[in-house]
């Protein structure tokens, strides 16, 4: 339980930096990237929701706190960057 809690962290991290990039892509206007991220990112969302919402209702909630932390610490790592 404890090592999918920090690969859900993990990819909270991964899918708020990509989501960074993806907004960046879009205020750049380049049509290619921006369109490439936008499926990434929607596939990456629904297949890690399918993941956190299996199993019992407490595993499901320690799960969607884990993602949380881990698009927070995303959101400070892409801005502290820029």
């Amino acid at each position: 339980m404890i090592t999918k809690m920090i690969l859900i962290f993990f990819a909270g991290v991964i899918i708020d930096l990509l989501c960074t990039r993806y907004t960046r892509s879009v205020a750049e206007r380049r049509l290619w990237a921006a369109t490439l991220l936008s499926g990434l990112i929607t596939v990456t969302h629904f297949v890690l929701l399918s993941i956190i919402l299996q199993g019992s209702l407490e595993e499901g909630l320690l799960n969607i706190l884990a993602y949380a932390g881990g698009n927070t610490v995303g959101t400070y790592i892409a801005l502290k960057k820029v």
